[in-house]
């Protein structure tokens, strides 16, 4: 599987105006770097796509930092920490940066609509 450059830059441009705000405080970030391919990396991509609370704590998100729950030893990094069980890492199908994009961002909308606040994202102000 190889990433288009477009999709690529796509996915680092996401990531270098990271992190917003959601209306509600929670924060959205995206933390992507290019890598070596390998066997746990096939795109040759380390990354993090991760809504916080106020405090920094992870609400869900999709990474590949580490092994998911019951991975074969040779499996891909890529998976998923679900809100509500983000304790729990579920496999991850990564098709494409783009399709990495999307799908967190179908995560957030679905949040959004949970917690009855718009999908809006705005550029992350430290405060103090």
């Amino acid at each position: 599987m190889d990433l288009t450059d477009h999709d690529l830059q796509t996915l680092l441009d996401f990531a270098e105006q990271s992190p917003w705000r959601l209306p509600n405080g929670d924060r959205v970030v995206v933390q992507v770097r290019i890598l070596d391919k390998t066997d746990r990396r096939p795109h040759g991509l380390k990354y993090r796509l991760v809504v916080q609370d106020a405090d920094g704590e992870r609400l869900f998100g999709f990474d590949n930092s580490h092994e998911y729950d019951g991975s074969p030893d040779d499996a891909p990094f890529d998976h998923e920490h679900e809100f509500g069980r983000i304790h729990k890492r579920i496999a991850y199908n990564f098709t494409s940066a783009s399709g990495l994009v999307a799908d967190f961002f179908d995560r957030c909308k679905a949040y959004c609509d949970m917690k009855r606040i718009e999908f809006a994202l705005d550029p992350w102000r430290s405060e103090g």
